[in-house]
């Protein structure tokens, strides 16, 4: 995990957003500007995977986010 002091950003758990990849039970991370020093990402190409213990109900969240904005 990167040093709070060293980037000058501040990990917001209300910002995290994720959505179900579709593959067994993994997670895709859809904020990549938290993802590089959230402790619970995993770098994977171009993209995070995502293993907060929280992470479904942060499915649930985007889902509802995305279904309000419609």
């Amino acid at each position: 995990m990167v040093s709070e002091a060293y980037t000058g950003k501040v990990f917001d758990i209300e910002k995290c957003r994720a959505k179900p990849r579709g593959v067994a039970d993994l997670v895709d991370c859809l904020v990549p500007e938290q993802a590089g020093f959230c402790g619970c990402s995993l770098s994977f190409g171009y993209s995070y995977f995502y293993k907060h213990p929280r992470r479904n109900e942060f499915i649930g969240n985007t889902k509802k986010l995305r279904d309000d904005a419609k």
